[in-house]
């Protein structure tokens, strides 16, 4: 075999299979390196001594790169999913086509006990509980009188109530009451529709029949946080003791938030700036709503 110098190398890419020379000494020199050559290719090869192959005649890049090599990277179908290992995040460009494919197997799936820690559904199929709940057509007069006093909003996300918020609504409203709620809901500057306001009792109503209506408007309006204000609205409630103002528990599933009666707030300044900042921070997503 001969070798090709750098200079022919082109020409024979192009189909050139023959080259006439004028220069005797390098046809001599041509010759003798083909001598090698063939001397090099009969010659037996020594243990562990590796061929040496001209640069020229080395296989092309893309069929390099095709040869297959022994690899001791675990399988991506069972090492990576096994039992015994974590689950390793696959190479972007090499693991990505493989675990598409890759099925989970039975051991890495969840246990069959583990259905029995999951949230219970309540009975209208959601994760919010309303103890108590009366359906509508269930109502007194008086609590199916104050809902359609006027049109409720759709979807509010704040519910307010305190004592005394049932003669607010049907009778002769508070003013001390009435002018600290005003400002606050000025302050607030929320989208309209943003708030409602729904009764833990009404008067001339049995007093243990508000908490469950109280719940029953819960359920009606579903709002996302319950605003309380004192503590004779949480008892009237049976919310934890553990609502103290300026405090916040998530209770059946809703976030609820304490805080002083609308009474102490006319009365100090500092606590009713103190209420509007806790509010303005815990009521964050009512602001970025829609309208």
């Amino acid at each position: 075999m001969m070798v090709p110098s750098a200079i022919v190398r082109p020409w024979l890419k192009t189909g050139l299979s023959a080259l006439l020379l004028e220069s005797p000494q390098r046809v001599a020199e041509l010759r003798a390196s083909k001598d090698e050559t063939l001397e090099e290719t009969s010659a037996p090869r020594s243990a562990g001594v590796p061929r040496h192959v001209p640069p020229s005649f080395r296989a092309p890049a893309p069929e390099r790169r095709g040869v297959s090599r022994p690899s001791s990277a675990p399988s991506r179908a069972g090492d990576a999913f096994a039992p015994d290992s974590p689950v390793q995040a696959a190479s972007p460009r090499a693991e990505a086509p493989a675990s598409a494919q890759v099925r989970q197997s039975p051991s890495a799936r969840p246990a069959a006990g583990a259905a029995q820690t999951r949230p219970v559904l309540s009975s209208d199929g959601g994760l919010l509980a309303t103890p108590g709940a009366l359906p509508v057509e269930q109502w007194p007069a008086s609590w199916l009188a104050l809902k359609n006093r006027r049109p409720l909003p759709p979807r509010p996300l704040v519910l307010w109530t305190y004592a005394g918020l049932g003669e607010d609504l049907t009778g002769r409203p508070d003013d001390v009451r009435r002018q600290v709620i005003v400002r606050m809901l000025m302050e607030l500057r929320h989208p309209g529709g943003t708030h409602v306001f729904w009764p833990c009792g009404l008067a001339g109503e049995k007093p243990e029949d508000g908490p469950a209506l109280f719940w029953s408007g819960v359920k009606l309006l579903n709002p996302r946080v319950l605003l309380l204000f004192g503590s004779d609205a949480r008892d009237t409630l049976s919310m934890p003791k553990t609502l103290l103002p300026f405090c916040q528990e998530r209770v059946y599933g809703r976030l609820v938030i304490q805080l002083p009666r609308p009474q102490s707030l006319a009365q100090d300044e500092a606590s009713f700036k103190r209420a509007l900042v806790f509010l303005s921070r815990l009521l964050r997503f009512c602001a970025r709503r829609q309208a």
